[in-house]
This record gives C-alpha cells, sequence and structure tokens, in this order.
C-alpha cells in the first residue's frame, strides 16, 4: 500500500515487469527442454509422456506471465478509482462513489500467506473485493482511514496478530501443555526406535559393524529433527521496549527468554530456508547470540514486522538491515 496523504489510498496487485520477464523466461527454458523430448510420443515412451506435460506447464507459465492484469484501486474522498490492464491491452478504468456503496467487511484469507482484503457491497447487490492490504501491521489503521475517505462504518476488525495497533504482537503459535506432551511423547518414540533394535542386537550376538553406523546414524537424525523442533516451536512477543520468546527446550520444558532493546546489536530480515517466499526476523544480541523468529511469508510482509519490531524495541533504524 502507498499513500499521499491522508486523503489517497492505494492498493496494488499483480506482478512487476522484472517479476514477468523471469517467469516467462523459466516458462521458454522449460518449453525448450521439452520439445526434442516430444519425438517419443509416437512409440508411447514415458519420456514423451512426461515431455507432453512439462510443455503444457510451460505454456502455462507463459501466459500467465503475458496476460495476468495489474489492478490498482485508488481510495479518494467520496470515490473509489479502479484502474486494470493487460500486458498488451488498454488500460480499463472505473469509478465508483460512495453513494453507491451500502457497505464494507473486512476478510481474512489464509493460504500460503495471511491476507487482509476488503469486501465491498453496491446498492445493486454486486460485490467487490479490493487488493490485499499489503502492509499487515497498518491494517487497522488502513480500514479506519479508507472508511472515513467513503463514509462508511469501520468494519468488524478481523483477529491480525501482527498489527500495531495491538498492545502486543505475535508471531507464531503460543506454546501450550498439549505442544509439549506431544513432544515429550515423540522424545520416547524416537529413544524407543533408537534403542529396541540395538538392544535386540545385542542380546541376540548379532550387532555388527553396519548396525553401529545406522544405529548412529539414527541418533544424529533423530538429534537434528528434535533440534529443529525445537527452533520451530518458538512464539514471539513483542511489547513496547522488550521481546519476549517461547519456545520448548530440548528437555521438553517451556523456555522463556525477554530481550530488551540494550541487548540487540541489530535486526535484519532473513531468508526462511524453506521456500524462497519465507523469510524470518533475525536479531544479533551484543552477547554475539542470534535469535530468528518463526517463519513469515513474503518480503514485503517480513519487512513491515521488522520495521514495527525496531519502533518498540527502540533500535537505532540505520542499523537496521
Amino acid at each position: 500500500m502507498s499513500t499521499a496523504g491522508e486523503n489517497e489510498v492505494r492498493l496494488r496487485k499483480g506482478t512487476s515487469l522484472n517479476e514477468r520477464l523471469v517467469l516467462a523466461g523459466i516458462a521458454i527454458v522449460v518449453c525448450l527442454i521439452a520439445l526434442p523430448g516430444l519425438a517419443h510420443l509416437a512409440n508411447d515412451q514415458w519420456l514423451g509422456i512426461a515431455a507432453l506435460f512439462a510443455l503444457l506447464f510451460g505454456c502455462l507459465l507463459l501466459g500467465a506471465a503475458l496476460f495476468d492484469r495489474n489492478v490498482v484501486w485508488i481510495v479518494t474522498p467520496g470515490e473509489i478509482l479502479i484502474g486494470e490492464q493487460r500486458p498488451f491491452g488498454k488500460l480499463r478504468r472505473r469509478s465508483i462513489r460512495d453513494d453507491e456503496l451500502s457497505g464494507m467487511r473486512l476478510r481474512r484469507s489464509i493460504g500460503k500467506s495471511v491476507e487482509f482484503t476488503l469486501i465491498f457491497e453496491t446498492g445493486s447487490g454486486d460485490t467487490l473485493t479490493s487488493p490485499p492490504l499489503p502492509d499487515i501491521t497498518q491494517v487497522q489503521r488502513t480500514i479506519v482511514q479508507i472508511a472515513q475517505l467513503l463514509q462508511l462504518p469501520a468494519p468488524e476488525l478481523v483477529e491480525n496478530p501482527l498489527d500495531a495497533a495491538n498492545a502486543r504482537i505475535r508471531l507464531g503459535k503460543p506454546v501450550s501443555s498439549k505442544r509439549v506432551r506431544a513432544y515429550r511423547a515423540l522424545l520416547v518414540l524416537l529413544a524407543c526406535s533408537l534403542a529396541i533394535p540395538l538392544i535386540f542386537a545385542l542380546w541376540s550376538g548379532k550387532l555388527s559393524t553396519f548396525g553401529i553406523a545406522v544405529g548412529s546414524f539414527g541418533g544424529i537424525m533423530a538429534f537434528l529433527l528434535i533440534r529443529h523442533l525445537d527452533r520451530a516451536s518458538g512464539c514471539w512477543i513483542v511489547r513496547d521496549g522488550d521481546l519476549r520468546i517461547e519456545r520448548l527446550s530440548l528437555k521438553g520444558t517451556i523456555e522463556v527468554i525477554t530481550v530488551g532493546g540494550d541487548d540487540a546489536a541489530y535486526i535484519d530480515v532473513e531468508s526462511g530456508g524453506r521456500r524462497a517466499s519465507h523469510y524470518a526476523i533475525a536479531i544479533r544480541l551484543h552477547s554475539g547470540r542470534k535469535i530468528r523468529s518463526p517463519v513469515l511469508v513474503g518480503k514485503d510482509q517480513a519487512r513491515a514486522v521488522q520495521a514495527e519490531i525496531t519502533r518498540r524495541l527502540r533500535l537505532d533504524r540505520s542499523g537496521a538491515g
């Protein structure tokens, strides 16, 4: 979202030219790789069928890059200006006056990421869906501003744990007693899975070098799994002046860490590791320790949360990454 003052709100949906070029390039490469494999299609070989599906997939990607539309909403006092355009099409404009609107409501969509959109109802019974509100920390402020511009009642709020209007913003799911019990049950299950085969092998006298190697490898993998669950189970609660981190310890108990603004050297946004769209907030402490937040989806969302944490911990913005 970009604002040109208190009398205008802009919402956008679509892809930039660079994103379209990258997507089109990937599509062309997929198609070029698939084309030679079509020669096997006449012989009913599986390689020809795979090439056909790859070619269709490449064509779909190319179509998305060429024909996906960009949508811009400009909300001004008493009016919504809507512009839609495809890469090779004309700009289509539409104007909706506030006297044509009978109400609006806020909708929260949960897919690969959490998105908030506004649903407008017109006097004729039609509905209009706005582009997503991109700043996840300013949803409440944005909808109040839009309601004032269009002279409509503000819609009922939807739970947003990352909204800056909250006294506490929360990243991740709270650590509950159920999660602690499930964690301990997993520890017992892994311990039994590794110990029983080794005990049986020792008892029967069939323990070999290969068995020891397999058991050692299983123990290492189990440790890495437990370590990953320990790090991924955290919940960040950011208040004015401090950060409270709750997570499962390796012992299966709830560990609480409190970080103040004076403890932090810098804050940055890093890759979440699992997917390209996953990001995490990383805080480097003066002690040298680095702590990473639960995963956020989308770099814009992560940057917005980073800015809000920076503000609440009163960190120097010049030191934020």
